[in-house]
């Protein structure tokens, strides 16, 4: 499974020295101009501690080149948390959706260019997932090979909370000089940015918030159910559709009965020489990313037929597909900030609880149902003030969810438009997480125009039919 991983980012990183050979700029941008900002910032290590300690930020600012360019720019909010941006920076600055605007990419701290915490925990996750462990199995494996990073961590003394991160992100629009800030935040970036607006809302013009992931709420209280919804959504729209229902009849019940196979009969496969077992924990883990998008959602039955009929080289395309995006959040910096912002509470007492659904009822989600076990006793550096709790703000927001979504909802959409009482809330038919397309870009760029103005969002239901093709 290492030499696995190690191929997918030695290409990576072969295409990033690429393109940093065109231009001053240390992150892989090819599309840098003269005018734009690529650049460093030292903040605290620790924003409670009065010593001198700091850390570095990177950030790119891609200047507008507009005849119309206004003084107040978008800055992007990573997910995750621990989100890297500026490694693909080619990629995430196609998210610019007002050019008359700069836009401003930024990793937040201990991610990619900021000082990565503990690089590579991700691939040990990938090494366990490999395995054909039981989900107790891959807790005790993870558990142990966090030890490493929790020592480093101890020795490190950064802080790292959402608060520490709205905090950062206030040093950074000081250190550019710009008075106010569009905020444009996906999944734990919606999060943030409801942080920096709770304290700082002086320096926020609007606010585009999608994947919504309340201060309030407790990812792992409803992390199991929220998946459940969202398959048997999957499953209702399949046996509505003439077409779907026709290709895969009875799609609820070939799942299950191919899910309850997969307990004594985990497949075995080759994905680019390397060998790896798919058993339960994994077909989820799988169907739960596969339900962030439009485009895979519509693939989700053909996924389940080809585990069914033990279809191997299907079954390889998809792994292979969802592998390299595990490795893109750093998982020291996920665990650092949920044991600050979701507390030591009982966590696994909260998933053994939503976990008792059908499908889930003697297994668990590779990837989560270890992260209650390894956040109770995660090392960090204490914070002085962090409260997660419901904001109130004025500032205008638009809200985006999608129909789908397994993770952050549409009932979260509505949890956070409750304390905002200037949003607009968007929910995007047949859609997953953190819903990017034209209609989207469109929505956006009309409310940052005018951000007190109702949109028209007809086109956020035109995608009324999933093709199942």
């Amino acid at each position: 499974m290492r030499t696995l991983i190690l191929s997918l980012l030695v290409s990576l990183v072969f295409i990033s020295c690429q393109s940093q050979s065109n231009h001053n700029c240390p992150f892989p941008y090819t599309n840098h101009q003269p005018e734009d900002q690529c650049d460093f910032l030292e903040v605290p290590r620790n924003w409670d501690a009065s010593n001198s300690e700091t850390t570095r930020l990177g950030y790119l600012v891609i200047t507008s080149k507009s005849e119309q360019r206004k003084d107040d720019p978008v800055i992007f909010l990573q997910g995750g948390p621990g989100g890297s941006v500026l490694s693909l920076a080619n990629i995430y600055s196609q998210l610019q959706f007002d050019t008359d605007r700069d836009f401003i990419l930024f990793d937040q701290r201990g991610v990619g260019f900021s000082e990565e915490l503990c690089p590579g925990l991700n691939l040990k996750l990938l090494e366990i997932m490999a395995a054909d462990l039981t989900i107790d199995d891959e807790i005790s494996q993870l558990k142990t090979s966090v030890l490493p990073c929790i020592e480093r961590i101890k020795t490190d003394g950064r802080q790292f909370s959402t608060t520490t991160n709205a905090k950062d992100l206030e040093a950074l629009r000081q250190h550019l000089g710009y008075k106010t800030l569009n905020l444009f935040g996906g999944s734990y970036g919606t999060r943030l940015g409801l942080k920096y607006m709770e304290l700082y809302p002086a320096k926020v013009r609007s606010a585009v918030l999608s994947g919504l992931f309340p201060l309030e709420l407790r990812m792992y209280d409803a992390l199991f159910s929220n998946f459940n919804n969202s398959l048997n959504l999957l499953f209702e729209r399949c046996t509505a559709s003439p077409d779907c229902h026709s290709k895969y009849p009875e799609l609820k019940a070939t799942f299950l009965a191919m899910y309850s196979d997969l307990k004594n009969n985990p497949i075995s496969i080759d994905v680019q020489g390397t060998p790896f077992i798919i058993n339960q924990q994994d077909v989820l883990l799988f169907m739960h990313q596969m339900l962030y998008r439009d485009d895979t959602i519509e693939r989700i039955p053909e996924f389940i037929k080809a585990l069914e009929q033990s279809d191997l080289d299907y079954i390889s395309s998809v792994t292979t597909l969802f592998v390299p995006r595990i490795t893109l959040i750093n998982l020291a910096v996920y665990y650092a900030i949920m044991t600050a912002d979701e507390g030591r509470f009982d966590n696994q007492s909260k998933l053994g609880a939503d976990s008792k659904h059908e499908i889930f009822s003697d297994t668990g989600l590779s990837l989560f149902s270890a992260d209650p076990e390894v956040i109770s006793s995660w090392y960090s550096v204490p914070v002085a003030s962090n409260t997660m709790a419901t904001i109130t703000s004025s500032i205008p927001t638009l809200l985006v969810s999608g129909e789908f979504d397994p993770v952050t909802p549409p009932s979260n959409g509505n949890t956070v438009a409750k304390g905002l009482k200037n949003s607009q809330h968007v929910i995007f038919k047949n859609n997953g997480h953190v819903p990017i397309n034209n209609c989207f870009f469109n929505l956006a760029k009309a409310f940052l125009d005018v951000p007190t103005k109702p949109l028209d969002t007809a086109c956020s239901e035109q995608k009324a039919v999933l093709n199942w093709d």
